[in-house]
């Protein structure tokens, strides 16, 4: 089921959700639940967030009152929802609200919403209450290179509309919507043109062949970056990783993307990005990021040796590769998973790849390790059409697969990146939720043997 394609007299052949929640007396309307996506398919999860809940954006969910729901169904396509979930920005709590009834044309059907700790939902053994360090009070005992950030695939392109958008666009969701829906992890592309056609400068895009105009931007890096300072000030228990690893014309390009960074994080009051790693040369505890308000870690991929605390070098590892082993005690090597290979029915190459990669992280002893659950466009469909957030639904299947299968060392992967997150499809979780489970798994295992190295136990005192 899903919106109509044709209208005749008020009648159309589709069919489309809306929902009216309240709490308490206080009550706001979605307007027709819908995203690019093909919604509403039998055994799948459809998430909605930020725009698309349209006044329930923002709406405040309180916990001494009743949450009631009203699901409203219009179209001459019937459905069934079983159940749906409301939570908000964090997932500490969330409510449960059974439905589990056929709709048919203009009808609806309402419901009160029952109030889980996340812990009870998830079956989870939690150690305390409270969300002090990304979600849990648990999580500021691990330090920055044991966690686990869910993340997006070129996070930049959700910013604007675009052109071809099955073929370029990795996400619908703005940074802004990414970071309510729990991302932590923005792997941006970055450009600094005035030249390409849609181009005002600093950009976040995408593109591989800038100098014969095959590249698009998606938005100011600037307003970007102030975009994810003003959430993170008003949200102040939040760590984020920003990644910035694809970079066009970077003799250009990497000396303007520094000095927007450190005038949004270093010249402003508020959030700082965190620069521990090269002062004392170890990652701090979450929790002393978060005590310390330097709750942004920057990675640029670059060239040349980079001298500014605030910014670690990071230097790309594929299984295989025949790079030298050294480099200086200020950079790291991130091992990447990536490789585009053709989707097929199901994209499970993904588990391969994903195995492939956290072998070879645990025989080089990189830094860290980045599973991609994604492959690119013309790899999908019987000709390459295939859309890139159609590729995703398929591929974001196996994330819980791929994080199990991921064994070799100690809190591997740190970084999980998916395209259209908010595609969970047939997925028992999406990544954010998975994230959530296997760093409450990390806390508990530090809390019970104290913090671990590969295969040691050593206890902090």
């Amino acid at each position: 089921m899903d919106q109509a394609s044709i209208r005749f007299f008020g009648l159309n052949n589709g069919g489309s959700y809306s929902l009216i929640i309240c709490s308490g007396m206080e009550c706001c309307t979605t307007g027709i639940l819908d995203t690019k996506d093909n919604n509403w398919e039998l055994g799948q999860v459809d998430w909605f967030v930020g725009r698309q809940i349209g006044l329930c954006s923002q709406f405040d969910l309180d916990t001494s009152q009743t949450v009631r729901v009203r699901l409203l169904h219009e179209g001459s396509d019937a459905g069934r929802l079983d159940w749906i979930m409301v939570h908000p920005w964090h997932l500490n709590f969330v409510y449960s609200c059974k439905i589990g009834t056929r709709l048919d044309q203009s009808t609806y059907h309402s419901t009160e919403c029952e109030l889980f700790n996340s812990s009870d939902v998830r079956g989870l053994r939690v150690l305390t209450q409270g969300f002090e360090c990304n979600g849990r009070y648990e999580f500021c005992w691990l330090r920055f290179d044991q966690m686990m950030f869910p993340g997006t695939h070129n996070s930049g392109t959700g910013q604007k509309a675009g052109m071809a958008r099955c073929a370029s666009k990795n996400q619908d969701m703005d940074i802004m919507e990414q970071l309510e829906f729990g991302i932590r992890f923005f792997d941006l592309d970055v450009i600094y043109s005035k030249s390409l056609i849609g181009c005002s400068g600093l950009e976040t895009g995408h593109g591989s062949h800038p100098e014969i105009g095959l590249y698009q931007c998606y938005g100011r890096m600037v307003k970007l970056l102030r975009q994810i300072a003003h959430w993170l000030d008003k949200h102040d228990s939040e760590v984020v990783v920003l990644h910035f690893g694809n970079i066009a014309l970077p003799s250009v390009t990497i000396p303007r993307l520094k000095k927007a960074l450190k005038e949004v994080f270093s010249t402003r009051a508020g959030v700082k990005i965190n620069s521990s790693f090269k002062k004392y040369g170890n990652w701090p505890l979450m929790g002393d990021a978060v005590e310390n308000n330097e709750r942004v870690f920057v990675f640029i991929r670059d060239e040349e040796e980079i001298e500014e605390n605030e910014f670690v070098r990071e230097i790309k590892r594929k299984p295989h590769d025949d790079l030298s082993n050294n480099k200086s005690s200020s950079d790291v090597f991130m091992t990447s998973s990536y490789k585009a290979e053709t989707v097929g029915d199901d994209c499970s190459y993904i588990l391969q790849t994903s195995s492939t990669a956290c072998m070879s992280d645990m025989w080089r002893q990189t830094d860290f390790l980045k599973l991609s659950i994604f492959s690119r466009f013309g790899k999908g469909g019987t000709i390459g059409t295939e859309c890139i957030h159609e590729m995703a639904k398929k591929c974001n299947q196996w994330i819980s697969k791929a994080v199990s299968n991921c064994n070799f060392r100690a809190f591997r992967p740190n970084f999980l990146l998916v395209d259209y997150p908010n595609y969970q499809g047939l997925a028992d979780k999406n990544i954010v939720q998975l994230a959530f489970e296997v760093n409450t798994e990390r806390s508990n295992m530090v809390y019970q043997h104290g913090n671990i190295e590969e295969n040691n136990i050593y206890i902090e005192v």
